[in-house]
This record gives C-alpha cells, sequence and structure tokens, in this order.
C-alpha cells in the first residue's frame, strides 16, 4: 500500500509540467515574436528613410541636371519630377547663400566687385534632419552641424588658367511638391562686358581675382575649389564662408636695372663715396656672368665692363649727396624717375655716364656738366605689383611639404657641424637662416635646383658666408615673420656668393615690406659685404620696403621700394647683364594664376508644377 501510495505521488509532479511548459514556450515565443516585431519596425523604418533620402538626393540630381538646361540657355523651360511621398516637401528659398567675384589691380592697389549675388537654394529636409539641396548649379548635403558634402559638383570651371563661372541663381520662394516648372528669368554676362565697364576686358593682367562664397555648404564649396582649381582657398568658419584665391602671371618678372623701384613711391638716395672691392670707384655700372667664369673684379681689369647701370625709381632720385668722380664714385647708366631728380653741382657730385629722364624736372642739371647724356621729360614709369602672395603660398607650403628629414636641419633650424653645413638639392623649411662669425652655409646645386621658404629672416654675422656651388639656381622667400628689423641683415666681411658673380644664380624674394641691409659699417678702411643675386620684394602701390648699403656691394641687380647708399663708404651695384634674359619668378613659382574670366548670373524661377 506504501509503494503503491508512493508511486502515485511521484506521478503526481509530472502532469503539472505539461501546462507549464506549454505556457513557458507560449511567453518565450511572444517575447521573441514582439523584439523581432519591434527591431523589424526599426529596421523597415531605416531603411524607408534611407530610402527617402536616396529618392531625394536622385530628384534633386535630376532637377540639378534640367536646371542647367534652363539657366545656360538649352531650354526655356522644364518641368521635373520630385517625388518624395510628402506633401510640400521642398522649400525655395531666394536669399539662402551668396557668391561674391572680385579682383584686385596689383599693379595701382585697386579692388573691383564684378558681382555679388545671393544664389538661393531649393531645399528638402530628411525625417533625421540633413539638408539636401541645390544651389549655385550644384546639389549638397548637410548634417545641419556644419558638415556638408558635394553631391554633383556646381557650375564652376578652371582650366589652362581660364575661369568659366555661369553662376545659377534661384529668384522664387515658396514650397513646391511632387513637381516642378523651371523658367529662365534673366541672364546676365559680367565678364567680358566692355559696356559695362571698360576695364572688364580679357586677358587679364596683374590681378588677383577672389571668388567667394557664404553657404551652409561652404565646407563642400571649399573642398570643391581645392581639388578643382591650384589657387588659394580660405576658410571663416565663423561666417560660415570660403574664399578662392587666383592669381595672374606676372608679365615681367626681370631684373632690367642695377637698382629700380619701380613704384610711384620708392626713391632713391646716394651719400657719400662709393664703396669697392676691386677696380674703378662707381656707385652703379655692369659687367656680363653669361658664358664665362670671370667675376666682376676680373672683368673689370679686363676692361669689359660697361655703363649699364641704371637706376629706375617711380619716385625721386636724389644722389647730390655723393662724392666727386674718380676716388669719389660715378654713375654709369642711365637715371630714370616719375619724381625729380637731385643731381647736385660742382665738385662735390658724381659724374652721371648717361641719359637723365624725369617727370617733375631735374635739379641743377643744367648748370652741372658733370652729365654727358641727354635730359629728357617723361609722364611716368612702369609700375611691379608686389609679390606678397608668391611669397607666403611658398613659406606656407614649404612648411607643409619639404626634404627637412633628410637634411642636416632639426626643428626647423640649420644643424652646423664645424661651422659649417650644407644643403642639397630640394625644398627646405626654415624658421630663419642664421650664420654666425667666418661660419658656412653652402648651397649644393650639383644635382638640382634649391627651394628655402623661411618664416623669419636671413642673418650673416661678420666674416660670415653663404655660397652656392653647381649649376643649378637657389630661391630664398622670406615672410618675415618675427619682428626683425631687417630680413636680410649682412654685417662686415660677409658674403652671399658663388663663382664667377653669376647673379641669376640667387634669388631671394620679399614682401612689399622687405628690407635689407648690406653691410653694417663696420670693418675700418675695408669691411665690404658683398652679396651676389637678386633682391627682388617690389613694393606694389603701397609697400615700405628698403635696401640700406653701408659699406655693401651687390653683384646682380635690384627691385625694391626705398634705396640708399648710406654714409662713409656707402657702397655699389654692379649689374650682371645676364639678368636682362632671365625670368628671376618662373611660371611655376606663381602656383596661382588665371587669365581669362568668363562669368555671368543666370536666375531661373522655380514654381510648384
Amino acid at each position: 500500500m506504501l509503494l503503491c501510495s508512493g508511486q502515485g505521488d511521484q506521478r503526481q509532479p509530472r502532469a503539472q509540467s505539461g501546462p507549464l511548459g506549454f505556457l513557458l514556450v507560449f511567453a518565450l515565443v511572444i517575447a521573441a515574436t514582439t523584439l523581432i516585431v519591434a527591431l523589424g519596425a526599426g529596421a523597415i523604418g531605416g531603411t524607408q528613410e534611407t530610402l527617402d533620402e536616396e529618392r531625394a538626393e536622385k530628384a534633386m540630381t535630376q532637377f540639378d541636371s534640367q536646371a542647367a538646361l534652363v539657366a545656360l540657355g538649352n531650354s526655356q523651360v522644364q518641368r521635373v519630377d520630385l517625388s518624395s511621398g510628402r506633401a510640400n516637401s521642398y522649400q525655395v528659398e531666394d536669399d539662402a547663400g551668396r557668391m561674391t567675384l572680385s579682383y584686385t589691380n596689383q599693379t595701382n592697389g585697386n579692388e573691383t566687385t564684378i558681382f555679388s549675388k545671393p544664389m538661393g537654394r531649393i531645399r528638402y529636409q530628411t525625417d533625421n534632419g540633413d539638408n539636401i539641396a541645390y544651389q549655385g548649379g550644384g546639389v549638397w548635403r548637410s548634417d545641419g552641424n556644419g558638415n556638408a558634402v558635394m553631391v554633383s559638383p556646381p557650375e564652376f570651371h578652371y582650366r589652362d588658367a581660364t575661369l568659366t563661372l555661369p553662376l545659377v541663381t534661384v529668384g522664387s520662394s515658396g514650397t513646391i511638391g511632387d513637381r516642378a516648372v523651371i523658367s529662365n528669368a534673366k541672364t546676365t554676362r559680367y565678364f567680358p562686358n566692355g559696356t559695362r565697364n571698360s576695364a572688364y576686358r580679357n586677358p587679364l593682367e596683374n590681378a588677383r581675382v577672389e571668388v567667394s562664397v557664404t553657404s551652409d555648404y561652404y565646407r563642400a564649396w571649399g573642398e570643391y575649389f581645392e581639388t578643382r582649381t591650384d589657387g588659394q582657398v580660405e576658410f571663416n568658419h565663423s561666417a560660415n564662408k570660403v574664399t578662392l584665391a587666383l592669381v595672374t602671371p606676372l608679365e615681367n618678372t626681370k631684373i632690367t636695372s642695377a637698382t629700380a623701384s619701380l613704384s610711384a613711391s620708392g626713391t632713391f638716395e646716394i651719400n657719400g663715396a662709393a664703396g669697392n672691392l676691386c677696380g674703378a670707384n662707381v656707385y652703379t655700372n655692369s659687367y656680363n656672368s653669361t658664358g664665362t667664369d670671370k667675376g666682376y673684379c676680373t672683368q673689370e681689369s679686363d676692361g669689359d665692363t660697361t655703363g649699364d647701370g641704371d637706376i629706375v625709381y617711380g619716385g625721386d632720385v636724389d644722389i647730390s649727396g655723393g662724392a666727386g668722380g674718380g676716388s669719389g664714385g660715378d654713375l654709369r647708366g642711365d637715371v630714370t624717375s616719375g619724381g625729380k631728380v637731385y643731381v647736385g653741382n660742382g665738385n662735390g657730385s658724381p659724374d652721371i655716364d648717361g641719359n637723365i629722364s624725369h617727370t617733375d624736372g631735374c635739379d641743377k642739371c643744367e648748370e652741372n656738366d658733370k652729365i654727358t647724356g641727354e635730359l629728357n621729360q617723361i609722364s611716368g614709369i612702369d609700375k611691379a605689383p608686389s609679390i606678397n602672395g608668391i611669397v607666403q603660398t611658398q613659406v606656407n607650403e614649404s612648411e607643409k611639404s619639404n626634404d627637412n628629414a633628410g637634411a642636416p636641419i632639426t626643428d626647423d633650424t640649420l644643424n652646423y657641424t664645424a661651422g659649417s653645413v650644407e644643403l642639397s638639392a630640394g625644398r627646405y623649411y626654415l624658421e630663419d637662416i642664421t650664420v654666425a662669425n667666418e661660419d658656412t652655409v653652402t648651397l649644393n646645386t650639383t644635382e638640382g635646383n634649391i627651394f628655402i621658404g623661411v618664416r623669419e629672416n636671413v642673418e650673416l654675422a661678420e666674416n660670415a658666408t653663404i655660397e652656392v656651388v653647381g649649376d643649378g639656381t637657389v630661391s630664398v622667400y622670406v615672410l618675415g615673420d618675427g619682428g626683425h628689423a631687417s630680413q636680410l641683415s649682412m654685417a662686415a666681411y660677409s658674403e652671399v656668393t658663388n663663382a664667377g658673380d653669376d647673379a641669376p644664380q640667387f634669388r631671394m624674394f620679399g614682401q612689399d615690406d622687405f628690407t635689407a641691409r648690406i653691410g653694417d659699417g663696420g670693418g675700418g678702411t675695408n669691411g665690404l659685404a658683398k652679396y651676389v643675386g637678386v633682391i627682388y620684394a617690389p613694393p606694389g602701390t603701397s609697400g615700405t620696403g628698403t635696401v640700406t648699403l653701408e659699406k655693401g656691394t651687390i653683384y646682380g641687380g635690384v627691385l625694391t621700394g626705398t634705396t640708399t647708399i648710406a654714409n662713409g663708404n656707402g657702397g655699389s651695384i654692379h649689374y650682371d647683364m645676364a639678368l636682362r634674359t632671365t625670368r628671376v619668378l618662373t611660371q611655376s613659382e606663381s602656383i596661382i594664376r588665371v587669365t581669362y574670366i568668363h562669368a555671368s548670373t543666370n536666375e531661373i524661377q522655380v514654381e510648384d508644377g
């Protein structure tokens, strides 16, 4: 009985487990189904959202294509399907964004705005807050937080130094639904257009062209400018603005006289006697390094120097403070001034072996018997634009990409070993070039040219040397940051030199405030500093650059603002005739350029169709 009773107790729990198991399985099925439905709904929602965005992008791209037909004159009216599944889902805003096209004449500094127009846009707002928009002839996408990408490119084309800009603007506002009607409202040709402005003509000369875009999609505009042009692109994030700058090639980058300003304000002045390392005492004359290894002193000794040491300045030329000819010094070349010439008279004035041309008169010229040439009245001189943008670009690009890692350079500073350092062919970036007493920097161009971007200045102490070897050229761009008194400073007995006094081999470029001091007045009766090369720092319209010789001698040529041969044995400039046929600033160094502009605005009207 007990056994039977025990067996009965064991069977009872098993009988209850059936319905409990069923309920548990059923609950699990319900939970899993609910989860699957929830996840599926989210996935379906996400898929639907993605499809919605893709459909909007496709519709906007189609709109872009058909709008171009209307805007550029290939069709008067176009209808486009913008189906999105939502009513009145496209907003038309005629005041959204702005494009400005302008240029600056780098010769006189005048700025001209060709046009500044609101671009307008057609915008689709997605469910996740993204914007898909048509603007300026392109399609853009933004997340609303300043991040934007280009979906299709705008009507902006740059190729072979030609900028073609048929800006498409939207001239209507409101909302549109599934269909839109696009019609041509107005086309205005801005450039070239001599009727609108006589200066609006191609080709451009010495101009800086800027295209500025203010837009919610300015980052994407900027990325497009960076990939499609070789211009400078600058972002102003606080203003949602990007600016592209393009510069025309400089028409004349040759040094055609011993010293020049080519600026309305630039002046030339002599105080004291000439200083020479060899030969006769002259303030200016010429030699020729072409096809020979004979330097200036050898040519002077052989009687091969010539009288082409011309002086050309936009302002006054005052040589009345110079010493007399013979032991004092004379001037062998023409004098040209866009202002007034002061020559002095008597034994204290230099001989002038050349013509004098002036705009505002020549003081004491009539009674001075030391002038061998003619007196001419002129209306002015040619101007040379500053190269500020080129110098800035070269220094900044050198900082970004250079060969410093394989050179004796640490932390953008030269490493000297036993008082010397050598750089070979390549591009380098340096904070400054400082050459201590009796130290030497060798620039070896045997394997190719050398380009150096210098952030601050170049300074040579007494008896310091920068020498160029090989057959290549050296280009040094000095930005002038750091607050130094001079961007180029050379003490007594210091040299920038090469074999044969080959001036075209070394070129130093500066901005319109570039200041150089060749010599420091030290070294007793000798102590002359020697610079072989070109100083190319045109002052433009308002530059303040100066070159001062105080016991300094230049073999080559100078283009700057104001040049002064200072008191005592101030110095001399010996022009290298090889510069007459040398373009010291090449097209490849100009980097950013535009020669032709074709610009118009093309307004379209968009209505609900």
